[in-house]
C-alpha cells in the first residue's frame, strides 16, 4: 500500500478510534465473545461490554473534555494585542465544508470552520491587517469539489463584503496547509502570520507551520471550558463527547507526526 492509499484512509481510521467508535467497537467485541457458551469468555466479554460503556459515558461529560485538553495539549492564550501587532497577515486555518447545504444551494463552510473565518475577520477589522486562508479538499472528499479557500472567498464577500486576495486551495491536511501556504506567501515577502485556528487544534497547527518556514504568532479561539453547571459537565452530551473526540484526535495527531 502506497503513502497516498494509507492518508485517504486516515479519516476513517481515525473515526474508527475516537470516540464513539472507538469504545463502541469494544462493546461490539464483548457481544461477539458472550456469544460463546464457554464461562471464561463470558466473563471476559462482561468486562469488555463494561469497558466500552463505561468509556463512552466518560469520555462524553465536558468535565471529561476540559481536563484532556489540559493534560494531553499544550496550553495557548488568547493573542494579545501586542504580539499580533508583528503579525503581517491573518491566516485562517481551514476547518472543513459541508458538500452540500441545500438552503444556499451549494457547499458551505461547516460550523467549526465558519468560527475560524468569523474570528480572522475580527483581527483583521481590528488590527487592519489582510486576510488569507488556508484549505483545499480534505482526504476522503471528491476530488472534483470546490476548495474549502474557494468556499471561504465566497463567504467573505457574501457575509462581510471582504475580498480573499491570497489563499492557498490545494491542500489535504494540517501539513500540506503549512507548505503550501509557504509557497504562496513567502513569494509575496510573507512569513510572520498570526494563524487563526481552535485552541485544541493549535499545538499541532502552530508546530506544522514553524517547520514549513513561518514566524507563527498563535491565535486561537473558540477554547475548550466548563458550563456554569457543574452536575451537567459530568452527565454526557454531545458537546462533551465532540470535544473530547477533538482533543483525542489531536493529541494522536502530535504523536504521529
Amino acid at each position: 500500500m502506497d503513502l497516498s492509499s494509507i492518508l485517504f484512509l486516515k479519516p476513517i481510521l481515525t473515526t474508527l478510534i475516537v470516540p464513539p467508535a472507538g469504545p463502541l467497537l469494544i462493546v461490539l467485541m464483548g457481544w461477539l465473545i458472550s456469544l460463546k457458551n464457554k464461562q471464561p469468555q463470558r466473563r471476559i466479554a462482561q468486562v469488555l461490554i463494561f469497558t466500552g460503556a463505561a468509556g463512552l459515558w466518560i469520555l462524553s461529560c465536558e468535565v471529561t473534555s476540559v481536563w484532556l485538553s489540559k493534560v494531553l495539549l499544550p496550553q495557548f492564550t488568547p493573542v494579545s494585542a501586542e504580539a499580533i501587532k508583528n503579525a503581517q497577515v491573518i491566516l485562517v486555518l481551514g476547518g472543513g465544508t459541508d458538500s452540500y447545504s441545500p438552503e444556499y444551494y451549494g457547499p458551505e463552510l461547516t460550523a467549526p470552520a465558519y468560527e475560524r473565518l468569523r474570528y480572522g475577520v475580527h483581527l483583521s477589522k481590528s488590527f487592519g491587517l489582510p486576510l488569507t486562508y488556508a484549505g483545499g479538499v480534505a482526504w476522503g472528499a471528491d476530488a472534483n469539489a470546490l476548495s474549502e479557500a474557494e468556499v471561504a472567498k465566497k463567504t467573505l464577500k457574501r457575509d462581510w463584503n471582504l475580498e480573499l486576495k491570497l489563499s492557498e486551495s490545494r491542500s489535504k491536511d494540517t501539513r500540506q496547509n503549512a507548505n503550501y501556504s509557504y509557497s504562496v506567501l513567502s513569494k509575496e515577502g510573507i512569513t510572520k502570520v498570526a494563524l487563526v485556528t481552535h485552541a485544541w487544534h493549535m499545538p499541532r497547527a502552530a508546530r506544522n507551520f514553524r517547520e514549513a518556514g513561518f514566524e507563527v504568532i498563535p491565535a486561537p479561539m473558540g477554547f475548550i471550558t466548563s458550563s456554569e453547571s457543574n452536575i451537567l459537565d459530568a452527565l454526557p452530551s454531545e458537546t462533551g463527547l465532540r470535544d473530547t473526540r477533538w482533543i483525542i484526535k489531536e493529541w494522536l495527531g502530535l504523536l504521529i507526526t
